[in-house]
């Protein structure tokens, strides 16, 4: 008896699409097989994005093929891909906190209403049914409000919201990106759930680890171009690497530095006390990046905070260069010569709807002013010598920050850092939500700033960074220093430490 295969449930071919006369996507091909989940990996600006949005139809494809279930179809808006039963969570979540779950369930349709009012009653049981069908009902509650639930549950909850309409693909844009460990692990058994439920998959993240943990293939995009399809059985993480970036990984490893720890530190903090930060005491030394190793919730993020001037310093002592600082203020803290890259480059280090150039000398402004007017000709040679230092892509210096790539927005608030002139820069979690060759480059700035005499504090989630990149690390706890581990030191231990 001859067996016929499934359709698949996506086949796009040689789907191509450009913006302002420049190519984003190049002869596209990507296929998603039913009931598979799929997962989509890419450097910052590969057109991971892109694609997901063309097959959501917010974007419409220039040329190129695209099928659903085996119809040649052309979204013009996310309503028809909806009707076409496709379904899009995406990485910026929608949710509105002070709102019930099953209200955010619900807002978009509204569909049990007893004469002119929503009938509360049946939307909760409704509700519930959903959170039951991917197993979440005894951990999130209807009638909650969003603000009152965690992360992993908010990000349930829009997958839920996406259920709602009944889709048949479900795309999951970079889902466990801002989630604890146990929070993914609940995440991985609701993607299984639906997966045997029949539900098709697209899973785009930055983390190969999910991919391997939970997709059953790969597709790798680079510069606008598919170049690399696979099983993820049939391949490897160092392979799939390779395939990001391009180029073989063996230059990603950092050499170990030592005998740095010499002469007088460039930034020493003595017994340095807030509220939430307890008698620390820590050395960075010219040309040294030290580690934080710490839980979240460990005081890592607020040591930063108070060095640059955002917590205030009520006990201890901090020196730069020997002399003693008072950053009472984050202008303080860059006036004496240090400099944060906060956790969050949206909400804190950016301004996404200025220019690249208005980001870039944003906190030396005052410096640039002459007289009453700013000096543009030096503004202009601050701002191109970052593009070119750093390898920025952007069209030039007037663009719009938001529509650049994570990597190359995190770039930006580096530059800013750097325009300044600051010898101490604060890196907490600088590689967080970038791709993995932006993360290179991003650590070879890094290193670079630090080999012409400047120190740096490294904070990372990943502790693998920290044990290959940085030259001594501080293990923190409960809001002190519990550790100081100046050897070479592994992922392993620096896990055991923490705990």
């Amino acid at each position: 008896m001859v067996t016929t295969q499934p359709r698949p449930a996506i086949a796009a071919r040689n789907i191509c699409i450009a913006f302002d006369g420049v190519p984003i996507l190049k002869k596209v091909n990507f296929t998603l097989q039913a009931g598979e989940v799929h997962g989509v990996a890419g450097s910052n600006g590969a057109g991971k994005s892109t694609l997901m949005k063309i097959l959501n139809g917010v974007y419409a494809y220039d040329s190129g093929q695209l099928r659903v279930f085996g119809r040649s179809v052309r979204f013009t808006s996310p309503q028809m891909a909806r009707r076409a039963g496709i379904a899009m969570v995406y990485q910026d979540l929608s949710l509105i906190p002070t709102m019930t779950v099953a209200q955010n369930i619900f807002l978009h349709q509204a569909p049990y209403r007893r004469g002119p009012l929503i009938d509360d009653r049946r939307c909760n049981q409704k509700a519930l049914e959903l959170l039951a069908s991917v197993g979440v009902e005894a951990d999130t509650s209807p009638q909650a409000r969003v603000e009152e639930i965690s992360s992993g549950q908010k990000q349930i909850v829009e997958i839920v919201k996406a259920l709602a309409h009944d889709p048949k693909i479900l795309i999951l844009d970079e889902p466990t990106a801002s989630l604890t460990q146990t929070e993914i692990e609940r995440l991985f058994a609701v993607v299984r759930r639906l997966k045997q439920r029949g539900i098709s998959i697209v899973y785009i993240t930055h983390y190969l680890r999910d991919i391997f943990a939970i997709c059953d293939a790969i597709t790798v995009l680079r510069d606008g171009e598919t170049v690399f399809v696979q099983k993820t059985q049939a391949t490897t993480v160092s392979r799939v690497v390779d395939e990001l970036v391009g180029q073989a990984t063996e230059s990603f490893q950092w050499p170990r530095r030592d005998g740095l720890r010499t002469g007088t530190p460039l930034l020493s903090v003595d017994r340095l006390t807030t509220e939430r930060v307890h008698e620390v005491s820590l050395d960075v030394y010219r040309g040294e990046i030290v580690g934080i190793a710490g839980l979240l919730g460990s005081g890592r993020s607020e040591l930063l905070n108070a060095l640059y001037g955002v917590d205030r310093i009520i006990g201890g002592a901090v020196r730069l260069n020997g002399r003693t600082q008072r950053n009472r203020s984050t202008g303080d803290a860059i006036a004496g010569g240090i400099s944060l890259v906060p956790e969050n480059r949206r909400e804190q280090g950016l301004i996404t709807d200025f220019t690249v150039s208005d980001n870039v000398v944003l906190s030396i402004i005052a410096q640039l002013a002459r007289r009453l007017f700013i000096d543009e000709s030096k503004v202009l040679s601050i701002v191109t010598g970052c593009i070119a230092s750093l390898g920025i892509k952007t069209q030039g210096p007037g663009q719009t920050v938001r529509l650049l790539s994570g990597g190359n927005q995190q770039k930006i608030v580096v530059a800013k850092c750097l325009a300044g002139g600051a010898r101490i820069l604060l890196l907490d979690d600088p590689t967080f939500g970038v791709d993995i060759h932006a993360k290179h480059e991003i650590m070879k700035i890094i290193r670079e700033y630090v080999d012409r005499g400047n120190g740096a504090i490294f904070v990372s989630s990943e502790f693998k960074e920290i044990a290959s990149f940085c030259d001594a690390t501080y293990i923190m706890k409960w809001g002190g220093i519990t550790d100081f581990i100046a050897d070479r030191v592994t992922e392993d231990d620096l896990v055991h430490a923490v705990q």
